[in-house]
């Protein structure tokens, strides 16, 4: 078997393990094409690589200062609400606590520019003044690296071309998931604002049977469902539609707002059409489920909290709920807060759905991104978009 030197080539997943505030997180990052002849890893870590073959897992702590940045506290600091200012021609953004916004909103600060993409947090909101926290969002975290190579082999030849910095890739967004002693105003007091636009009822009348993600994404989701499913018969497929994603052999009950996709799902033992945004009532006994699963779809609801208690309510105790969503969605259907948030965030958005929710415990978050996108002739980004749409998924259990 071969093992992975300066004179191979290597496709890696990469796993960042991390917890904080009770809610644990796991990142994956798929590597293709590794070379450790040009890409870039710090100090110690490459070491690790060497010698690595295929199938192989190994466990490294990641120290701040080497692997993550450390927390500088001169970049938290306290500047005069005036200085966030929207770019010109956008809507009006509103600085709120706990949320993440890119660098170049701050006006006045030295090194800050217009186009600087980098995050920053808003930690405290005052009448006149922000306190902003310009640190890495992973910035001193505490995480393990898991690194499992899944295919290596020799190099024909050396080319020129680019050098990948894989770790600052895999570090690249997880943090905006954190939360904070604070909290974060995701504006969630109220029912959720949609853009104006078709009405639910009259947009999911038209049964829409194409998929709404990759080939690799669909497997993807199929994968986290196998690892959290088994031993589980009771399952409720919440906003259901023409494919569950569910692994091969389980069976689900639908609810959903089309009847004609349910009826051709072949995971939906029976179903139910329910509108949850008219009226959040499960129309299920309490108990009834000893797991809810929701793919792609919770961007949609307008009232989550609610939704959330209904779920609690039809799960058994020790019951599971896995929400499963990625960057698409359909536009004039997704509520507003959504599609401003950055996708990191929204995995942070959905665990407060459970928070405040009530009646969950054990939050736990998995983001898979980096795969290569299939060729496919139904897919209309292939091949203008060369990586798999990510998974992104967050689940609990009843207390």
């Amino acid at each position: 078997m071969t093992a992975i030197s300066t004179d191979t080539l290597a496709n890696i997943q990469f796993r960042l393990h991390w917890e904080e505030h009770g809610v644990g997180h796991e990142d994956s990052f798929y590597a293709q094409n590794v070379n450790l002849w040009r890409d870039v890893f710090p100090a110690g870590l490459e070491k690790q690589i060497l010698g690595m073959t295929e199938g192989e897992s190994r466990l490294v702590d990641l120290q701040p200062g080497v692997h993550v940045p450390v927390r500088d506290m001169r970049k938290v600091m306290t500047v005069p609400r005036k200085a966030f200012k929207a770019p010109v021609g956008e809507a009006s953004i509103e600085p709120l606590q706990g949320r993440f916004y890119p660098q170049g909103v701050l006006r006045g600060l030295p090194g800050i520019y217009p186009q600087n993409i980098q995050p920053f947090r808003v930690i405290n909101t005052g009448a006149d003044t922000l306190t902003v926290d310009l640190n890495h969002p992973l910035a001193d975290v505490e995480a393990r690296l898991e690194i499992t190579p899944l295919a290596v082999w020799p190099k024909q030849a050396e080319f020129g071309g680019q050098c990948k910095d894989w770790l600052c890739a895999l570090t690249d967004g997880p943090g905006l998931k954190r939360k904070t002693d604070r909290g974060t105003d995701f504006g969630l007091g109220v029912p959720l604002e949609k853009p104006l636009g078709v009405g639910d009822a009259e947009f999911y009348a038209t049964p829409r049977k194409v998929p709404h993600v990759d080939s690799q994404s669909r497997e993807n989701i199929a994968k986290v469902y196998s690892r959290l499913l088994p031993g589980r018969e009771r399952i409720l497929d919440l906003m259901a539609g023409w494919e569950s994603h569910l692994p091969g052999g389980v069976r689900a009950t639908g609810l959903g707002m089309n009847a004609e996709e349910m009826s051709e799902n072949p995971a939906l033992s029976s179903h139910v059409v329910h509108d949850l945004n008219a009226d959040p009532k499960l129309p299920f006994a309490d108990g009834a489920f000893d797991a809810v699963v929701c793919s792609l779809s919770v961007e949609y609801l307008t009232r989550p909290l609610e939704v959330f208690a209904e779920i609690a309510r039809v799960l058994e105790a020790g019951g599971l709920c896995v929400m499963v969503f990625s960057h698409r969605w359909f536009p004039d259907q997704a509520v507003r807060i959504w599609t401003e948030l950055h996708e990191y965030e929204r995995v942070a958005l959905v665990s407060e759905y459970f928070r405040l929710g009530g009646g969950f415990k054990d939050v736990f978050t998995l983001s898979d991104r980096g795969w290569p996108r299939p060729m496919d002739a139904r897919d209309r980004y292939y091949p203008m978009i060369q990586h798999s749409d990510p998974v992104h998924a967050v689940w609990a259990v009843k207390q």
